[in-house]
């Protein structure tokens, strides 16, 4: 049996894939560092709202192109807020004009339209709209509505963190005529 040497060229071909190898190592390494960090922002449970959280159209009035509601709690829960949509026709599915930026006034003055994305009833991360309480607001309508849909929003402490949440299992619709 006979003993070959190794020459120079096959060390090089040999730390060479040493190399590969250590740098495919070194990156599965810290994807699985990344991974393992990056989780620990993501949320394991879905926050919802509790159940006998409820929002109520519990009037409207159309006259020319304002549109006056009156809401109430008719849940269990307090709330901070809620989303307003509207639809052009009843045949839509999906309620997607948001109402929110076209608010003029309220009969509750710390109600406000955040960011023109929905209305709020306090300035401060509290749930003010107690069960059975009522609320007018008034909107200056862009264009005829036949759909009007609410959904509810509250403060709700999970842990330590005090999260927003949109209460979509207690959405409200209802087919209104105003134009």
């Amino acid at each position: 049996m006979k003993l070959r040497k190794i020459s120079k060229e096959n060390k090089r071909g040999i730390s060479a894939i040493i190399g590969y190898v250590l740098l495919v190592t070194f990156g599965l390494i810290m994807a699985v560092v990344a991974y393992n960090y990056l989780k620990t922002y993501v949320p394991k449970d879905l926050v919802e709202c509790p159940d006998g959280t409820s929002i109520f159209i519990k009037d409207y009035n159309c006259v020319g192109n304002t549109l006056e509601i009156t809401i109430k709690n008719n849940g269990k829960f307090n709330y901070a807020g809620y989303y307003i949509h509207a639809a052009n026709t009843t045949a839509q599915k999906i309620a997607t004009i948001n109402l929110a930026e076209y608010l003029i006034d309220s009969d509750d003055k710390n109600a406000r339209n955040v960011s023109g994305s929905y209305i709020m009833f306090s300035a401060i991360d509290d749930n003010l709209m107690i069960p059975q309480k009522e609320s007018k607001h008034i909107f200056n309508l862009p264009h005829d509505i036949a759909i009007l849909e609410l959904t509810p929003v509250r403060y709700q402490q999970e842990g330590n963190t005090l999260r927003f949440v949109s209460c979509s299992n207690a959405k409200t619709k209802e087919e209104i005529i105003c134009n």
